[in-house]
């Protein structure tokens, strides 16, 4: 089976996702109201383990299949050599599992883009600003604030528009001051 990204059958006018929006972010205003971690949920990472565990196994064997034979990545990295004082603590093996972790995560940002454009299209942050004008969590108004897209979950809903601010209150990173001790950011 080969992969094919996630495709809306039934894409939504504009004047549709900012209704859309509008009704969402209600419904999260009202929710943040009694229970501000529904705007946080995340799914227990042991629930994925035995599916994170098969990725990591499939990365480790083909960083081993790639060092073990010419092409592309052999190439990149003779053309790329490591300083002498480096080169005895960087296996080629492992470089190449790194090469091949950090294709992994360019691929992976481009898909939870890919699904972030599924509802709401390539415009969410200008159409969250149609849908909104304050931070629901901060009741500070958007004009002159940096938007933050959060996603309550990410199982593809859209974000919510919010402030830095509300962002770190969702988050639960409030910061404190210590008596003679610089602010810390906490969980």
């Amino acid at each position: 089976m080969k992969y094919k990204r996630y495709e809306n059958a039934t894409p939504l006018s504009k004047e549709q996702k900012v209704a859309l929006l509008k009704e969402y972010i209600e419904h999260y205003r009202q929710l943040s109201g009694s229970d501000i971690g529904a705007l946080n949920r995340k799914l227990p990472r042991e629930t994925l383990t035995s599916f994170l565990e098969e990725v990591g196994v499939m990365l480790q064997q083909y960083a081993q299949e790639l060092a073990a034979r010419p092409g592309p990545v052999q190439e990149f990295l003779e053309q790329n050599p490591l300083p002498d004082t480096m080169s005895n603590s960087l296996p080629k093996e492992f470089r190449i599992f790194c090469l091949v972790l950090n294709a992994l995560k360019q691929w992976v940002s481009a898909e939870q883009q890919a699904t972030d454009r599924y509802l709401m299209g390539g415009r969410a942050r200008a159409t969250c600003r149609l849908a909104a004008n304050e931070c629901m969590i901060t009741g500070k108004s958007f004009d002159g604030q940096e938007l933050n897209l959060h996603h309550p979950l990410r199982d593809g809903r859209p974000p919510i528009p919010i402030i830095k601010k509300g962002h770190d209150i969702i988050e639960g990173q409030v910061q404190t001051a210590k008596p003679n001790k610089k602010k810390v950011l906490r969980n």
